[in-house]
């Protein structure tokens, strides 16, 4: 049971079994639908943020079509990375994202890009399966590629658009790292620059160069100077690499869009200010959008958008203009959240608690209803009667995943569990006061070697048990 030849055969059954899932959902879903909001078209597989990347890697192919460059597009839109993999995609098979009315085309190759996609995952997974067989026994390895290649939390996102399934083949890679650290200059560069890779695909991994950082150094102490070195350059190389590119499109060097300085503001200082002020979260709202109506007025700043809402935070000027009124956005929510600790913990740790349930069942919702309004999948039918088997689901994994912990220090080196803690409850500081259940998927990477353990620990005991009787 536990071989070489299963761990493969795990692998490539779960790829096509991936393939079969994605074709079934393009054979229901690609097609555009009635809705209650925005124009009242939609397509069920792209919309929301996944909408805006399909936006941008259309400007680029129209951009391309025009003499520009490749790398010309919105200039300030969120991650760099999937846009431009989209549109090289559907620049090389010369087909066209959007038709004469606008609107997404059906039926354009959708099932080939996500194909390559998933290959791109259980390409890296073949690698990693490769490394772990020399680190951990074979059925610690076993456990662990069976539960990153059917968890189904993870392998819901093979069959969608997110850029989920672009990120994973890199988280892959970096937990290959970790288990498996080179004190080698150009091996450190490369993880360097494939964090660089990681951070344009999804903006909130920034801050993993400082966990990065910190294992370099608990591994090779003394010695740590060459591999840190050889990462941070790596990694200074990538991001310098995108300024380069956004100052030759927009005259000013830069590596981190706006959309950093606006989620607190937008998802977090309205529900901190209405708990403190015990009012609704739209009084909240309105209380802040007045002082931000002071700020422009008093800075001569107008909207692109003259329709008063709360979200509407995009301002018209140059670029350095816009900057400057992102960095009140982000400075105003800090005020409000740093002003107000008790509020912000308590807001902090309720979201945190829904962000901890995992949602196997949350791209299937996200096919089925509408991106907002009072068809979204978010407080619907669908999604309150799956809450208790999520619970159930979650809390059965976490046990496994406890048990794991434990004994992994039987026979795992202190420091890589203690970087694995650490990188498993980073989207919990991060993300975590969104309450969205999508961002901690990335720490299952990480937490499968500990599920791993717990499957063998369970299966020993069960043995030991059955040789008493």
């Amino acid at each position: 049971m536990y071989s070489r030849k299963s761990i493969n055969l795990i692998i490539f059954f779960s790829f096509l079994i991936s393939i079969l899932l994605s074709a079934n959902y393009l054979f229901k879903y690609d097609h555009l639908r009635v809705t209650q909001s925005k124009n009242g078209i939609e397509h069920p597989m792209i919309k929301i943020a996944v909408g805006n990347h399909w936006d941008d890697g259309n400007i680029i192919i129209q951009n391309i079509k025009k003499g520009k460059n490749f790398f010309s597009s919105r200039s300030q839109y969120t991650e760099f990375l999937p846009s431009k993999f989209l549109a090289l995609y559907y620049y090389i098979i010369g087909e066209e994202i959007y038709d004469d009315n606008k609107n997404l085309k059906t039926d354009n190759g959708k099932l080939l890009y996500l194909i390559i996609k998933t290959s791109l995952y259980y390409l890296a997974l073949i690698f990693f399966s490769h490394k772990i067989i020399s680190i951990f026994p074979i059925k610690i390895c076993f456990f662990i590629i069976l539960f990153l290649t059917f968890e189904p939390s993870i392998f819901q996102y093979h069959s969608s658009f997110w850029n989920e399934s672009l990120f994973f083949p890199f988280q892959i890679l970096m937990l290959t790292f970790l288990l498996s650290p080179s004190h080698k200059f150009f091996i450190n560069l490369l993880l360097g620059i494939m964090l660089g890779l990681m951070y344009s695909t999804s903006k909130e991994t920034f801050f993993y160069f400082v966990p990065i950082i910190f294992y370099l150094i608990i591994i090779f102490r003394k010695k740590c100077f060459k591999p840190v070195l050889g990462f941070m350059m790596g990694f200074i190389i990538f991001l310098s690499s995108i300024s380069y590119l956004n100052y030759k499109r927009d005259g000013a060097a830069y590596y981190m869009s706006y959309s950093v300085k606006t989620p607190l503001y937008l998802y977090l200082a309205p529900h901190v200010l209405a708990i403190k002020e015990k009012s609704s979260i739209e009084e909240a709202q309105k209380k802040m959008m007045l002082e931000t109506e002071k700020f422009m007025k008093k800075n001569d700043l107008k909207l692109k958008d003259p329709t008063r809402k709360f979200r509407n935070i995009s301002v018209a000027g140059s670029l350095k203009v816009q900057l400057f009124f992102y960095d009140y956005i982000q400075k105003a929510a800090l005020d409000i959240i740093i002003k107000n600790p008790i509020p912000t913990i308590k807001h902090v740790f309720n979201k945190n608690l829904h962000t901890l349930v995992l949602d196997p069942f949350y791209i299937k919702g996200f096919y089925e209803h509408e991106e907002r309004g009072v068809n979204q999948y978010y407080k619907s039918k669908m999604q309150q009667k799956v809450i208790p088997y999520r619970i159930i689901y979650t809390i059965m994994i976490y046990i496994i995943m406890i048990i794991g912990l434990i004994y992994s220090f039987k026979n795992i080196k202190k420091e890589i569990i203690l970087i694995l803690i650490i990188f498993a409850s980073y989207p919990i500081f991060v993300l975590g006061w969104m309450g969205i259940n999508r961002y901690f998927i990335p720490s299952l990477f990480f937490l499968s070697i500990f599920f791993a353990n717990g499957m063998s620990a369970i299966f020993s005991i069960k043995k030991s048990i059955k040789k008493l009787n």
